[in-house]
């Protein structure tokens, strides 16, 4: 769960002006519906306004887009978190392709009008994206498809190997006196209220109830000065990681591929209560103009298609959503991103919003300012 929250951040590539206007949406017609994607890529021509992770975009991932279609211009923006995007584009800025997680807000944004629902029929590897994805809060309401399926992971434990050498299996041992100051957590209301219910035994987290997330929310409190800091983005937590400032963390298996890159002794533990599987995807705004809808539905074939999908499991350890990447890759990046378990992991919890989210990001921030 990225979001980033659970997702990579990487350099930029382009700044996106996101010029002020009201706030579309609620329109039940998909975008383009009826029209047919253009048989030559070359000939797809506009400018897609794309918010998104900044991973979204990373120049060496997106190498292979521009060269398939020469001639969409891509201008972009990076947001911190969902509920941060949200809020911008309510407040009237624009955009044409927006980024989304379902543990973080995709079901409420659609549900404010952020998404226009998609043709799948100009979706050109749709019925090659793995079931489980479609059927994810957020990628379907009503019976309507908002949202794209792209890439997936699974939370765990992040630590220094050199200064933890017996492995951490447990969410509890984030909590462990002897750690703190030293422990980061992630600042995502779903993934701490999740790792909090988990840590204090409570099997089925997604669906506690208000006295429960009483409980868990007072836990979190008590021991908020165990962590020294809860991280919002991933090029944070490794930059804690590698100034020697922390050495555990809640994350995910591409910010340890990284670590391990830059020569520090990271790795990454599954805890045995339960890892979160988050999935992260694309969707169209509703107020995208009709001469750049052909390049949305590219940009949104590109993310879904073999080369990019390659590129995210080689690279950063994404599970991906198009079904074809078990054949693509080598075992070892098989193994690596854990595409060969993709969907049928033991102890997986969907990271799919909680029954009543709003009191969860409302715990969660009584939580930081205790």
């Amino acid at each position: 769960m990225t979001s980033i929250g659970t997702k990579l951040v990487l350099a930029s590539t382009s700044v996106l002006t996101l010029l002020l206007a009201g706030c579309g949406g609620g329109d039940s017609t998909p975008a383009g519906a009826g029209s047919t994607n253009p048989s030559d890529p070359a000939s797809i021509t506009g400018t897609i306004r794309l918010y998104s992770y900044e991973d979204g975009y990373d120049t060496d991932y997106m190498k292979s887009f521009h060269e398939t279609y020469p001639n969409i211009k891509l201008e972009t923006a990076s947001f911190g978190s969902n509920e941060e995007a949200i809020a911008k584009i309510q407040a009237g800025f624009e955009a044409d392709v927006i980024n989304t997680c379902v543990d973080e807000a995709s079901q409420e944004a659609v549900e404010k009008g952020v998404y226009a629902p998609v043709d799948t029929a100009r979706l050109e590897n749709w019925d090659k994206i793995w079931p489980a994805m479609k059927e994810m809060p957020g990628v379907t309401v009503d019976g309507k498809f908002y949202v794209v399926p792209v890439d997936a992971g699974t939370a765990g434990l992040i630590y220094n190997a050199d200064k933890i050498t017996a492995p951490p299996d447990s969410w509890k041992d984030l909590f462990d006196p002897k750690y703190k100051g030293r422990a980061s957590l992630q600042d995502n209301a779903v993934t701490a209220i999740d790792i909090g219910a988990l840590a204090t035994g409570i099997a089925d987290p997604l669906n506690i109830d208000a006295a429960q997330l009483d409980a868990v929310k007072k836990f979190l409190a008590e021991n908020r000065g165990q962590f020294r800091t809860l991280w919002e983005d991933q090029g944070e937590i490794a930059a804690q990681f590698k100034s020697g400032e922390i050495d555990i963390a809640s994350g995910y298996t591409n910010i340890v591929k990284d670590l391990q890159a830059d020569g520090l002794n990271v790795k990454f533990a599954v805890a045995k209560e339960g890892q979160m599987l988050w999935t992260c995807g694309y969707g169209i705004s509703p107020d995208i103009t009709d001469e750049n809808v052909d390049a949305a539905y590219a940009l949104l074939n590109w993310y879904t298609s073999l080369p990019a999908q390659v590129y995210e499991a080689s690279n950063w350890n994404y599970m991906t959503s198009n079904e074809g990447i078990i054949d693509a890759v080598t075992p070892e990046v098989r193994k690596d991103a854990a595409l060969d378990t993709l969907f049928d992991l033991d102890n997986a919890i969907p990271a799919a919003p909680p029954k009543d989210r709003a009191a969860w990001v409302k715990a969660w921030a009584e939580v930081k300012a205790s």
